[in-house]
């Protein structure tokens, strides 16, 4: 059965020179099932996706947030946002909540053995976010749900650990989602934001994001990632915070490793995946995350800005991944569209030089 409310919200569409925006809103999110209102990881040529999951959900609540605040179709985004929501509570209804739901009977996924603080701050990232932007009404089970695992989170220290296995006899495997680092100072960030428009979050899971900040500001420093991925997420998380006492001094640290990462990207504009490795997919959700770090460090830099150059030659390479009636690919060269990679590259893409609002100044809504 596919829910009106999605269904009529199918015929919003962006400006015209927006169309990642316009895919955004008629193909990413599941219109009627028992999964409606859900987000999808990637969707195939033909329009089908083959997992759901939280933390793009959270994305998605984000996004439409940052749309709202440049488009005109506030009831249609609403509406998506509500559908979002729905689903979520749905998933936080069921026994053992997975951290992927696979729609085409795949099974064995290792990440539903564990439950991630990353995925749970970009939910309740999303949710605040929407709600500030009044394109939802938060809903209160969702709110509690989220930070009760949140707390479950929370180590002997008072800071978030990475993740924690849903049964002790659990062998995780060693990834950087799976241990501290620097990466975290994003699920902190979006912790943060969310407490300023979500009241209820318990102060016990306020308290851990602003430990969990602290900490991966200064393994930043210290141990920066060397997965370009993460590494710009801990960027990202800086960058959010702009009004935090911990920016200024973090600032000139993310602006050095910037350079750093843009000094290996090639004469295509691509970045490696893994610093000092040049083999390895393309990714174009690294490509539009870089993007926006760029714009963002030129803003609060302008007297020392990130490579003009490098930052040309990566924007005119994601514009390349757009495609007509598409989302752009995980990486170059691949056939399903990606939605993570087409939020990041939809507001990578806008936010170009000189920034038209002072948003960045205070709120920069990093998808």
């Amino acid at each position: 059965m596919i829910d009106p409310s999605l269904a009529r919200a199918r015929t919003a569409q962006p400006a015209a020179d927006a169309p990642l925006a316009a895919w955004l809103l008629t193909h990413a999110q599941v219109a009627g099932g028992p999964h409606a209102g859900a987000i999808a990881g990637c969707v195939s040529a033909a329009g089908a996706a083959a997992y759901v999951y939280p933390e793009i959900a959270g994305y998605y609540l984000s996004w439409l947030a940052w749309r709202a605040t440049r488009a005109t179709q506030g009831d249609d985004l609403a509406a998506r946002a509500a559908g979002v929501q729905q689903w979520l509570r749905k998933w936080l209804a069921l026994a053992a909540p997975p951290t992927r739901v696979h729609l085409d009977g795949s099974a064995g996924d290792w990440r539903n053995e564990a439950v991630f603080c990353f995925d749970l701050a970009m939910v309740l990232r999303g949710i605040g976010a929407a709600a500030q932007a009044r394109l939802i009404e938060p809903d209160p089970a969702v709110v509690a749900g989220v930070s009760r695992a949140l707390e479950r989170l929370i180590a002997s220290d008072g800071s978030f650990g990475a993740c924690l296995a849903r049964t002790p006899s659990v062998a995780l495997p060693d990834r950087w989602s799976t241990r501290r680092g620097a990466f975290l100072a994003k699920a902190a960030a979006g912790v943060m934001r969310a407490v300023l428009a979500l009241p209820s979050v318990p102060a016990q899971v306020a308290r851990a994001a602003e430990r969990t900040f602290a900490a991966s500001v200064a393994l930043l420093e210290s141990r920066p990632h060397r997965q370009t991925h993460p590494l710009l997420y801990a960027f990202e998380g800086v960058l959010n915070l702009p009004r935090h006492p911990r920016f200024h001094g973090a600032l000139p640290i993310v602006a050095a490793q910037f350079d750093t990462l843009l000094a290996q990207a090639g004469a295509d504009g691509h970045l490696p995946e893994i610093a000092g490795a040049p083999k390895g997919p393309l990714r174009i959700d690294v490509l539009a995350q870089a993007l926006r770090i760029g714009s963002l460090l030129t803003a609060h830099r302008p007297q020392q800005p990130p490579d003009r150059v490098a930052l040309t030659r990566m924007r005119q390479a994601l514009r390349r991944q757009v495609r007509t009636g598409n989302g752009v690919p995980f990486a170059r060269g691949g056939g399903e569209s990606n939605v993570w990679a087409t939020m990041f590259a939809d507001q990578a893409l806008a936010l170009a030089p000189p920034l038209r609002d002072a948003s960045w100044r205070t709120d920069p809504m990093i998808v």
